[in-house]
């Protein structure tokens, strides 16, 4: 099996740790603002958890556009040893 990237590992860290930055960020805003009130308390605590929550979504994004990528070199691997397979035969018969 293939090792995986230093990108992929870094990556996945940088989201994992963009998950706990939303965890607390929200957990810090609703603490904060819960004697303000229940709303006011929701509406700080999503607040806070957006930033982490933006980056978690960059970083899945940038992950899944590198597999796309090494899918699609594979494919065009693939397909370029049909297509030369394919060529030596079309020229075999003619």
């Amino acid at each position: 099996m293939n090792p995986k990237p230093f990108f992929d590992t870094l990556a996945t860290f940088l989201a994992g740790a963009s998950w706990a930055f939303a965890l607390v960020g929200a957990c810090v805003g609703f603490y904060l603002f819960f004697p303000y009130g229940l709303l006011s308390a929701f509406v700080v605590s999503f607040l806070a958890a957006l930033p982490g929550l933006l980056c978690v979504i960059f970083f899945e994004i940038a992950l899944l556009q590198r597999q796309k990528l090494e899918e699609m070199k594979r494919h065009t691997q693939l397909l370029e040893s049909i297509n030369t397979k394919l060529d030596v035969r079309f020229l075999s018969h003619h």
